[in-house]
């Protein structure tokens, strides 16, 4: 079973955090795998165990030195919401720093659509994946994603899925002209 959890260090230093956590999920029979770091220090894992209890048992070893922000079971397929609640979501993913299940929401959309608006969600999509390896420290993909987005952005459209395009053009466009990640709201 594959769960996804967001920690934030409260009973060890930061940089110990990932390692910490390994260690205790080795002796439960839990897979941490996919670190991805915050701008603010909280650190997202996918964990896998071989049932659900084996997660809470996981989550509840791990109490002591982090304070878990959110959980969700990968394993539950997400309820039909209609399209404005599914771009609502991605907004609200995108600026807590959630970009693996922004691009996740994102894709399920996509993979309806045609012409201009698929080639912007996919611009958008791209974006999530780039900071998504920056999440991971891998910059040099990040940035190569990232340079992907761009000509999938341009559009003489104002918007797409509720975010304003001319300025998610100008941020991700700061971003590649400095060679540096820095976060933004859409």
């Amino acid at each position: 079973m594959r769960f996804l959890v967001r920690l934030k260090a409260t009973g060890v230093p930061t940089e110990r955090l990932t390692a910490a956590v390994r260690a205790i999920a080795g002796t439960l029979g839990a897979d941490p795998r996919n670190p991805k770091w915050t701008s603010y220090g909280a650190l997202e894992l996918d964990v896998f165990c071989k049932e659900k209890d084996d997660f809470l048992l996981f989550l509840a070893a791990v109490e002591p030195l982090a304070k878990v922000e959110f959980t969700r079971d990968l394993n539950v397929p997400l309820p039909y919401r209609p399209e404005d609640a599914l771009y609502s979501e991605a907004r609200e993913l995108f600026n807590a720093e959630r970009y693996w299940e922004c691009h996740e929401v994102l894709e399920g959309v996509w993979k309806t659509k045609q012409g201009d608006e698929k080639r912007l969600l996919q611009g958008v999509i791209l974006v999530c994946a780039a900071f998504v390896h920056h999440q991971r420290n891998e910059g040099k993909v990040a940035m190569g994603v990232l340079l992907r987005s761009q000509p999938l952005l341009q559009s003489s459209r104002a918007e797409v899925a509720g975010i304003d395009l001319p300025r998610l053009r100008l941020d991700v466009q700061t971003i590649s002209d400095s060679g540096m990640f820095r976060n933004f709201r859409v």
